[in-house]
């Protein structure tokens, strides 16, 4: 296909309004990588001061039974230990006289 003048002429001025458009879509591609970056990172600026994971002590129950009853059991428990180590040590030694 063969190019005729009046072509030709309407070609060139044309040309520079096609790289014109091209680099405009190339620069607006580029301004939305950098804004979606830009985004993200306020967005973990925002992560890291706010306070995350609440839900678990909503509904948290104190118990005060539970808690006389544990302490209880860890004091019969020390009990238990300490009679033991009373025991060991009072059967451990004879002492023989002559």
């Amino acid at each position: 296909m063969t190019i005729r003048p009046v072509d030709y002429t309407s070609l060139i001025p044309k040309s520079h309004e096609v790289t014109k458009t091209r680099q405009v879509e190339s620069e607006k591609y580029k301004n939305q990588i950098q804004i979606g970056f830009n985004q993200q990172q306020k967005q973990v600026k925002q992560n890291i001061k706010k306070v995350r994971n609440t839900n678990k002590t909503e509904n948290l129950i104190i118990d005060k039974k539970k808690e006389n009853k544990n302490k209880r059991e860890k004091e019969e428990k020390k009990k238990k230990d300490k009679d033991k180590k009373t025991e060991e040590i009072l059967g451990g030694n004879i002492d023989i006289r002559i």
